[in-house]
């Protein structure tokens, strides 16, 4: 029974460029932050540290210990680097993009009364919290069945006309029937074949995407007698996330599977959306040599999020008068719809030693399972896929900087737990930093290493007729943050 329900959990949240799902849900929840070097060096343990601009976006009471002007910005360059596992089968695929990781202004503002009140501070930028460029290639030989198996039983568990097709799945089952990928075998009964339901087909798959979920960040903080710091910020992140895939089979055993040769299947999808939130936070000093941090992140409220899609299929068969191909493609779909994300809270603590250096640590409380969809195509199997697919991950993130006169020297390590369910999937995330910095009376400049790595299952359809593709990707970063006080 325990099978059975994680099956379908998976199949109403495998990747569909069709429709809201689960999967999508936790693209856009998962916050991997990113930031300048200083930040990333230390693994975006910087929850009780403060004093850098990319704090805001997981304790903006960080920004009070500010006590000068500052302008940094944070150009990056990533390469993600993807092993698929499929059926025996090993393929590797990478993707390289530059982007920016940071652009910040701090206003320190000290007032003329004396007393307990230090300053205020005021910042404006963006950072990102998400970086979505890969590339996989997936292929393997399956000896079972077919995608267009899948499409069939699809259409035979129910009474099907050729129309009913075209109207209820225009962007992938309809296409592969008017292509003859699969037709109707028995008319009288309304029952559809295809010509390798048993498989002896090479699978293969790309997976191309891009884009990064950015916020823009306004920030306030105040410093109270250099012991407690309270800071706010309003957050309003930016998706942009564009994907394009091919699936392909090719008839891998002649003698077994006859007239059908290949078939191609291309799809692409862009979303774009626009949210707000509100960030908490406070640093407590109860001593010079510990700081204690604590924020809260309300749900993002995702108010105009779009989808546009639209895919392409080709057949290609070979009979007595020679190779010949049909190609079929869909209408143009779109979709405004509403999403919210899941509460957040950090605990962070940060020991100083002297004026060497620090060690510091966060946790980062998250319930995936909290993420909702809105909107008059939403249906509430997609909601309940998400309630029941996903949990409470153990997020947490440590990290190390030391002083060698005017000189930094930086290290960190995070671990993303699984945001599923005991059972359903993977995801476990590891990371790790290493950074340089200097720092002079006005001019400052870090870099930092920046190393990830994610395994994760995808099924290219039906989890019950198909193997999982184990999918590792490795991604490496190089950051640089360029900053004046003044």
């Amino acid at each position: 029974m325990k099978r059975f329900l994680i099956i379908m959990i998976i199949m109403g949240s495998l990747p569909s460029l069709f429709s809201q799902n689960s999967t999508d849900a936790l693209r856009y929840s998962r916050i991997i932050y990113g930031g300048t070097a200083r930040f990333q060096g230390l693994e975006g343990a910087y929850g009780a540290v403060g004093a850098d601009f990319s704090a805001v976006s997981t304790n903006p009471a960080g920004l009070g210990l500010y006590n000068s002007n500052e302008v940094s910005f944070t150009p990056l360059l990533r390469l993600a680097d993807s092993k698929a596992d499929y059926n025996g089968e090993t393929n590797r695929d990478n993707k390289f993009n530059g982007g920016m990781g940071s652009l910040g202004m701090v206003f320190n503002i000290k007032p003329r009364a004396p007393g307990g009140f230090k300053s205020f501070n005021i910042a404006f930028g963006m950072n990102r919290q998400n970086n979505f460029s890969n590339q996989v290639y997936i292929q393997g030989v399956n000896n079972k069945n077919s995608l267009l198996t899948s499409y069939v039983n699809t259409l035979n568990s129910s009474w099907y006309t050729p129309n009913d097709i075209n109207n209820q799945y225009p962007f992938d089952i309809a296409l592969a029937y008017n292509t003859d990928l699969i037709f109707l075998s028995d008319s009288a009964n309304l029952l559809y074949g295809n010509d390798a339901p048993n498989g002896h087909v090479i699978q293969q798959k790309s997976i191309r995407s891009s884009g990064s979920m950015n916020e823009f960040e306004i920030s306030f903080a105040g410093n109270f007698n250099d012991r407690l710091y309270i800071g706010a910020t309003i957050g309003i992140p930016l998706i942009r996330y564009y994907e394009t895939s091919n699936y392909q089979e090719i008839n891998n055993d002649t003698s077994k599977v006859h007239y059908f040769q290949s078939m191609s299947f291309d799809q692409e999808l862009q979303t774009t959306g626009t949210g707000i939130n509100f960030k908490l936070g406070l640093i407590y000093r109860p001593a010079d040599w510990i700081r204690i941090g604590a924020a809260i992140h309300t749900p993002t409220y995702y108010g105009f999020m779009r989808d546009n899609w639209n895919s392409t299929m080709t057949g290609e068969f070979s009979d007595r008068t020679g190779t010949f191909s049909n190609t079929s493609s869909s209408p143009l779909g779109s979709n405004d719809y509403q999403l919210m994300t899941p509460f957040r809270a950090i605990g962070s603590i940060a020991f100083i030693i002297g004026n060497f250096g620090l060690i510091s640590g966060e946790y980062e409380f998250v319930n995936y399972s909290q993420s909702r969809f809105y909107g008059n195509t939403i249906t509430d199997s997609v909601n309940s896929d998400i309630k029941y697919k996903y949990g409470v991950p153990l997020n947490l993130r440590v990290g190390t900087e030391w002083r060698i006169a005017k000189f930094r020297v930086r290290g960190g390590f995070g671990y993303y737990g699984s945001p599923y369910q005991s059972g359903i999937n993977t995801g476990e995330m590891y990371s790790a930093s290493f950074g340089l910095g200097y720092r002079g009376k006005h001019l400052f400049i870090d870099q930092t290493y920046h190393w990830s790595k994610m395994t994760e299952n995808y099924y290219m359809y039906d989890p019950s007729m198909v193997n999982p593709a184990e999918i590792s990707t490795t991604a490496y970063s190089l950051i640089t943050t360029f900053g004046v006080r003044f």
